[in-house]
């Protein structure tokens, strides 16, 4: 059965918006009309099952006509009528004089005309969210809020964690052993709790270096059994990256 979960747009990453889903407290939640499929379930789509990730972006492209359709349908980007249907008019490949045509016969210089203006407006939201996040690292550091990296893809309530906060996290969910090693004793459902955990597993991996599947698993396996979802969730929140055929992996961004 299909849940229901209430997610703002405003509190999705961009990596979230790109899927039109977010992991939320276990579950995969479209961010349009709040359908969720909790992780660890399998589903029942056209054509056969599925599990919850899959479920989820199976539901986006038929509930919703894919990410892009339900995005620019949403007016969250707040782009003008026209730059909106030329952005979508280029998302199905047609040509700008195929696109003038369908604006109604307008000039192609207008839409390329159109295609400058979009380009700067994706110059100049770069440039706003790396000012905004800079900001929000500013704040957290002034409100004594622990650090995570840059590359995170999650940016709201479910990172504003103190120093004791995360330290009560750990205790309830690591063992750590004489030498300093730890190991988790159970994985929490709660977002947040995972964050800072994941934050303290990151540690484990050096920056700078380039570790391949194999080594990554090596540092995952004795923190927890399941280190497949271990590298899962790294990746999937950014604490790592992986090349697109899954060659390299390293710490961040």
């Amino acid at each position: 059965m299909i849940g229901m979960s209430a997610i703002r747009l405003d509190d999705a990453s961009i990596d979230d918006l790109v899927r039109g889903y977010a992991l939320s407290d276990g579950s995969y939640a479209c961010l349009y009309c709040g359908a969720s499929f909790e992780d660890g379930r399998v589903f029942q789509i056209e054509g056969g099952l599925a599990v919850a990730r899959r479920a989820a972006e199976d539901h986006v492209a038929r509930a919703h006509d894919g990410p892009f359709a339900a995005l620019t349908g949403s007016g969250a980007a707040g782009l003008p009528e026209a730059q909106e249907r030329v952005l979508r008019l280029q998302y199905e490949g047609r040509t700008d004089a195929q696109i003038a045509a369908d604006l109604g016969g307008k000039a192609v210089s207008t839409v390329r005309n159109h295609r400058l203006v979009l380009r700067r407006r994706e110059s100049e939201a770069r440039a706003y969210l790396a000012l905004a996040r800079l900001l929000e690292h500013r704040r957290e550091a002034r409100a004594g809020l622990i650090a995570y990296p840059a590359g995170l893809t999650v940016a709201d309530e479910r990172t504003r964690v103190t120093p004791d906060e995360a330290a009560a996290i750990e205790s309830k969910y690591l063992r750590t052993g004489r030498d300093g090693a730890f190991s988790l004793a159970s994985w929490p459902r709660k977002q947040k709790e995972k964050l800072v955990l994941l934050l303290r597993i990151s540690s484990l991996f050096e920056p700078g270096r380039l570790y391949s599947e194999r080594e990554v698993n090596a540092v995952l396996m004795p923190v927890w059994s399941d280190y497949v979802e271990l590298r899962r969730y790294l990746i999937e929140y950014g604490f790592l990256t992986r090349k697109p055929d899954g060659s390299e992996y390293r710490l961040g961004s």
